[in-house]
């Protein structure tokens, strides 16, 4: 996961409808070539990426959730 979203943006953290946790953290690509990273995860259903992490994407921001609140408060902290 790290060699292909290491490098996205973090915008913050989103409530979240549907996801496996209230909370998500939204991150954008740095670039267009960056965006077509997405392509590789199906849109709108959430994966497994984890034992307690998933991620999913609309195409245009990678979303990941957690349900640990020390990774959710690493993952702000880019740790």
């Amino acid at each position: 996961m790290a060699a292909l979203f290491g490098t996205y943006d973090l915008l913050g953290p989103l409530d979240a409808l549907g996801a496996p946790c209230p909370r998500v953290l939204v991150y954008a690509p740095p670039s267009a070539r960056k965006r077509r990273n997405l392509d590789a995860i199906p849109r709108c259903v959430w994966l497994k990426a984890g034992p307690q992490l998933w991620m999913s994407t609309d195409g245009e921001v990678l979303l990941l959730a957690t349900t640990q609140p020390l990774l959710f408060e690493n993952l702000i902290r880019g740790a």
